[in-house]
């Protein structure tokens, strides 16, 4: 199995515990997992073109530059990244924040389109 496969693996996993977690109002947590599918399916794209990044914002600035600059990629995708990767700020850091069903719901709608997009992507790719 290849590096990007099991990130998509991983974002899979991600998009159902984000699921799980809206159904029993675990907003903050929802957001976090929904983030981090999107992360990991970001990593499968980097990955499979032999970039890497150590921290979270390296991530989002070379999935930019990369796939969203060069036009293989829409540029709603990045903006859903770094609106869903501000969620995920507030929610693990930002203990007076309150975060509702609807940004949460918007975060998992949100990641489960930019993982769907990714697998179009990777799948067109090879």
């Amino acid at each position: 199995m290849s590096r990007a496969s099991q990130f998509l693996e991983l974002a899979e996993e991600e998009l159902q515990a984000s699921r799980l977690l809206l159904d029993n109002k675990h907003y903050r947590s929802c957001i976090s997992r929904a983030y981090y599918a999107m992360y990991y399916s970001t990593q499968a794209l980097l990955v499979n073109r032999n970039i890497t990044s150590r921290t979270h914002k390296g991530v989002l600035q070379q999935f930019s530059q990369t796939f969203v600059q060069s036009g293989d990629l829409p540029s709603s995708m990045a903006k859903n990244l770094k609106k869903t990767y501000g969620l995920r700020q507030l929610s693990d850091y930002e203990e007076a924040v309150i975060l509702t069903e609807e940004l949460a719901t918007q975060a998992l709608t949100a990641s489960i389109e930019f993982v769907s997009q990714t697998r179009v992507y990777l799948d067109n790719a090879v």
